[in-house]
């Protein structure tokens, strides 16, 4: 892995809160679950794939649909809320 590589695995790594060796694993396995690199060199930097643009999307979904399943209920408003009692003989 040359070193502009190495760089921005860390710099990644360092927005993640993990180590470089950390988000190099990482990446490897996603590679090997995609089957795609999903980043290449180009000139000094990385670029995504278009596999990797595709999956952003979907990736993004998924991680705003587990944040509001994880996200604290609102607190009852007791103003708001409907009652409905039914009287029976």
């Amino acid at each position: 892995m040359c070193f502009l590589l190495k760089a921005s695995v860390a710099r990644a790594a360092k927005r993640l809160q993990l180590s470089a060796s950390a988000m190099s694993r990482a990446l490897a396995r996603l590679r090997e679950r995609t089957g795609d690199p999903l980043l290449v060199r180009a000139g000094r930097g990385l670029v995504a794939t278009p596999r990797a643009l595709e999956l952003r999307e979907q990736v993004s979904q998924l991680v705003q649909g587990a944040e509001a399943v994880l996200r604290p209920q609102e607190k009852l408003d007791v103003k708001r809320l409907v009652r409905n009692f039914h009287l029976a003989d």
